[in-house]
């Protein structure tokens, strides 16, 4: 017998928040090392 379970998509809201403020702020760091100040 086949069984069905079925997913909330909202309860992983949370998960996905955090996922994606992770990745915002590598995302910036990244971008401030592969860039350095320009000194003169």
């Amino acid at each position: 017998m086949e069984t069905y379970s079925y997913v909330n998509i909202f309860a992983t809201k949370g998960l996905e928040y955090l996922l994606l403020g992770c990745f915002l702020v590598m995302f910036v760091l990244l971008t401030k090392y592969l860039n350095p100040p320009n000194s003169k």
